[in-house]
């Protein structure tokens, strides 16, 4: 009979440790796996979109100030959505670091391209300057939140024992010109 508690018992735990967490966005993550998957497959859209607006504002300067109207819209949502993630097994940082990466990146369809498309738009003698300073600015924000992101990412798979794969796609937007 006490095998049985202490079996019973220790299968309580065991199944309370994986019981999987459902946050306000109705998702539900039963592994760290899953979890991390989930933030990343949102990182991985809004990063597709910046792909598509440095091409569209290659083209035409008035469809990609269409896009990030629309990209901007499309982020608030995703922020929505990561804010409704519970934390993984009560730790949030990870989820925090996204919805601080993802804010850098609503605000980089908002302002920062939003200043490009503009400037490039009036076609000023100092255009090439003023852009640069856009840049600047753009870049210095990006690396910080990026690091701080990378660095949770790299915490949580620590702590939840996981191995991170390299995401081909920050690549390409780290090597856009």
């Amino acid at each position: 009979m006490k095998k049985l508690v202490l079996v019973m018992v220790v299968a309580i735990g065991f199944m309370a440790c994986n019981s999987p967490e459902k946050g306000e966005n109705g998702v539900t993550y039963k592994t760290p796996v899953e979890y991390n998957d989930y933030i990343i497959g949102k990182q991985t859209i809004l990063l597709e979109k910046i792909m598509k607006f440095a091409d569209a504002a290659k083209v035409d300067l008035d469809s990609a100030d269409k896009l990030l109207d629309k990209y901007a819209l499309e982020a608030t949502d995703v922020l929505k959505d990561i804010k409704g993630m519970p934390g993984f097994r009560k730790d949030t940082t990870f989820r925090q670091a996204a919805v601080n990466s993802f804010t850098f990146y609503k605000k980089a369809f908002t302002n920062y391209y939003k200043d490009i498309v503009r400037i490039r738009k009036e076609a000023a003698d100092d255009a090439d300057a003023q852009i640069d300073k856009v840049l600047e600015k753009l870049t210095v924000e990006e690396e910080r939140v990026d690091k701080a992101f990378h660095n949770a990412q790299k915490d949580f798979a620590t702590k939840n024992k996981m191995k991170l794969m390299e995401n081909k796609m920050q690549k390409d937007i780290d090597n856009m010109e």
